[in-house]
């Protein structure tokens, strides 16, 4: 009778375990169409990066969205990066957009965007879940990084 109990919840469980590694889609096929859409966003030059945090090593802050963000247009790029508010540092980003480079990574569904606008060097990397990092590098050993999202 212990062997037919035993029997009953083994195979139970496993038709259950079974069920369900059919119906669960992947993390990838999840982020499938949020990739695609921020891809073509990307391409097509026109978009805001909106910063929500900024970090500075182990520090954050959370931003305000409205007065943080930078708009690529096309060849130009306008808006404003700013630091953690105890160092007071403003980027202003406003002016023509040089050396602008795209990669995508299909399989891990990552997004890297680099260019350059007046003397500072912006990088924006692209996870598969939309959040997007940015870094802006001032040649001087300032850099303010974000983390927020491509609209």
């Amino acid at each position: 009778m212990k062997r037919l109990v035993l029997l009953v919840m083994l195979f139970s469980f496993c038709a259950t375990t079974f069920c369900f590694a059919q119906t669960k889609t992947s993390q990838k096929e999840k982020f499938q169409a949020n990739y695609n859409n921020l891809k073509a966003i990307v391409e097509s030059q026109t978009y805001q990066f909106i910063g929500e945090i900024v970090l500075e090593n182990k520090k954050r802050e959370k931003l305000d969205r409205n007065s943080n963000t930078v708009t690529v247009n096309k060849s130009k790029s306008s808006g404003q990066i700013v630091s953690l508010s105890h160092v007071n540092k403003r980027f202003e980003l406003n002016g023509a957009i040089e050396k602008y480079q795209i990669s995508f990574n299909d399989d891990k569904q990552r997004i890297s965007i680099e260019f350059s606008v007046n003397k500072y060097q912006i990088s924006i990397a692209i996870k598969p879940n939309g959040k997007a990092f940015l870094t802006v590098y001032s040649g001087h050993s300032v850099n303010i990084s974000q983390v927020g999202f491509i609209k």
